[in-house]
Order: C-alpha cells, then sequence, then structure tokens
C-alpha cells in the first residue's frame, strides 16, 4: 500500500461519511431494493444519533481490521465479519446487533446475528432508559421538572420536545391542547396524543409560554442527560393505554373528533390484522388499544408496545 493510501479505518469512515443524508427526507424513492433487503430499509443514513452510533462500532470493527492485517475495504468477507463476531463473543445480542447493521450499511451486506449463530435481540430484554440511573440521576433536580412533565403528558423523545414550540400544539375546538406535532429522526413528522388527564394543565402552559415566547419560541428547556425523560414516556404507555381503555368503555372518543390527524388508519388496520393478532386480547392486552397506542409511541408494531413499555 502506497505511503499515501488511507488505511482501513478510515476508509471505512470515508465510505459512512458518503452515506450520510441528514436532515433529508425519507421517501419511497430512496428505498433499499436490493435483493433480499429489509423492504422498509432507506438508503443513506438520516439520524444523527444512528450515523453516532454506527461511526463508533465501524471505528471498533476498524481497529480490529488493522490489527489483522486487512489493509482494503475489499478484503473484508464473511470471514474477516465472523472473527470480529466471535472475538466479541461476550457482548449483548443488542449490541451484535448494532455492529452488524452498520456493517451492513457501511458495505453493503446483509449479514444476520443468526449467520454467526448469535440469538436473536428481544425488545423485553432492553432496560437502558427505560429506568431510573439511581445512581448519578438528577430526575429530582427542580430544573429538570418541566421537560420531565412534558416528556410524561406527551410519550414525546427527548430528541422531539426540545425542538418544539408552541406553535406545534394541536388544539380542540374549544381551544383545548390535546396533542403536538414532533419531528422524529430522519425529518419524519408525527402527531402524538396528550394524556387526556394532562390536558388542561397544558393548555395552561403553552398559553403562557406562547406570551413569553412567541409561536416560534422554544416551549421545553432541555434536561439534564442523565434525568431520563424515557422513563417518563414508559410513564405515559402505561396511563394512555389505561386511559384509553377507560374511554372505550365509556365509549367517548378519546381523540375528540380529531382520529384522523393522530392515527394512521392504513396502518392501524395493518397492525390489528396481523396473524398474530388475530384475537381481541394479546398477553392481557386489549389488541386495537395497543394498535392505537403504537402509533402515539412513534411505532405501528403492537409487540414493541407490549415488551417494551406496558409489560415492564
Amino acid at each position: 500500500m502506497s505511503r499515501n493510501k488511507t488505511n482501513i479505518k478510515m476508509q471505512l469512515n470515508s465510505r459512512l461519511d458518503a452515506l450520510l443524508r441528514i436532515g433529508m427526507k425519507k421517501t419511497n424513492e430512496n428505498r433499499d431494493t436490493r435483493n433480499g433487503s429489509n423492504p422498509t430499509r432507506y438508503e443513506g443514513i438520516h439520524s444523527i444519533k444512528t450515523a453516532d452510533t454506527y461511526r463508533r462500532s465501524i471505528n471498533i470493527f476498524g481497529d480490529f481490521c488493522k490489527r489483522i492485517g486487512v489493509k482494503e475495504i475489499e478484503q473484508i468477507d464473511e470471514s474477516v465479519v465472523r472473527r470480529f463476531v466471535e472475538e466479541r463473543s461476550s457482548n449483548s445480542a443488542w449490541t451484535h446487533s448494532k455492529d452488524l447493521a452498520a456493517i451492513n450499511k457501511v458495505l453493503g451486506t446483509l449479514y444476520t446475528p443468526s449467520q454467526f449463530g448469535i440469538e436473536q435481540r428481544k425488545n423485553e430484554n432492553i432496560v437502558h432508559n427505560r429506568q431510573i440511573l439511581t445512581s448519578n440521576s438528577t430526575a429530582s433536580a427542580a430544573r429538570n421538572q418541566e421537560a420531565l412533565w412534558f416528556a410524561y403528558a406527551t410519550g414525546a423523545r427527548r430528541e422531539s420536545f426540545q425542538s418544539v414550540t408552541p406553535s406545534h400544539a394541536i388544539r380542540s375546538d374549544d381551544g383545548t391542547v390535546i396533542g403536538f406535532q414532533f419531528k422524529e429522526k430522519g425529518g419524519r413528522e408525527r402527531n402524538a396524543l396528550i394524556l387526556p388527564s394532562e390536558r388542561q394543565a397544558m393548555t395552561v402552559f403553552v398559553d403562557r409560554k406562547l406570551s413569553e415566547v412567541g409561536e416560534d419560541g422554544q416551549l421545553v428547556k432541555p434536561c439534564d442527560s442523565n434525568a431520563n425523560p424515557h422513563f417518563e414516556r414508559a410513564h405515559y404507555a402505561k396511563d394512555l393505554y389505561k386511559q384509553m381503555a377507560e374511554h372505550k368503555a365509556r365509549n367517548e372518543d378519546i381523540y375528540d373528533g380529531y382520529r384522523s390527524i393522530f392515527l394512521n388508519e392504513r396502518n392501524y388496520q395493518k397492525a390489528i390484522h396481523h396473524p398474530r393478532y388475530s384475537s381481541d386480547i394479546v398477553h392481557g392486552y386489549d389488541t386495537r388499544i395497543c394498535a392505537e397506542l403504537s402509533q402515539q409511541l412513534g411505532h405501528n408494531r403492537i409487540e414493541v408496545v407490549i415488551n417494551s413499555y406496558l409489560r415492564k
């Protein structure tokens, strides 16, 4: 290799840089259509968080390649990836899946965990950001209460609510704030319900902020990195499920006539007609309520709601 030739780690990072599509919206035109690929997968990397996660994995993989004498990307084949996986055999199935996702994205490959004897990752085994980190949590600090309450009332991810403004509030005919429009990673937008129990307080909060910062001012101050709003997001899921069930029992509309704004009917029908969820009750939970709740959390899969939120 010539002196000016970049090393394997730099080559991998250069490939990763070429895939960045930060700020660009995902469209059907940029779906990955390779044979055997996931039909929901898109070309490029649209999220800063995902790019950072992939870069960490790629750098570890690059260091491994350098150590075993791999100098060119073209030299990386299944045997190299297998050696990498075997060397990190003590890691969790989740970490292996993350590493392979990064390698596949950069190399354009389709390696799967099962191909290397890795146990399938399971949502119910993931506890990160679903619990308070008691050793260094600042969740009780006064400066974080506003953000944590907002996360509880709306179920928003940290990345979403930190960019929200009063203009993103969705109001019913009587002016009550019943939801928010959020921008998720990759630039995707979605609408999410506010817990019915928190709507009056949220209306007062938004009206006050509107007078203080205007329509386009920051609505919620960011909370500390270890204040853990995802813990509140889990509480939102459980409480919204309960309140949805109560509204259903009373034959009341939790959407206040705005169902079409908060619920994608096509995705809802697809979820409830999945063969796995043909029963009205799954694991003790109302299937249709779970399908609706899933969309409020920014998902379209019933199992994610049940395993990652309701059963925790």
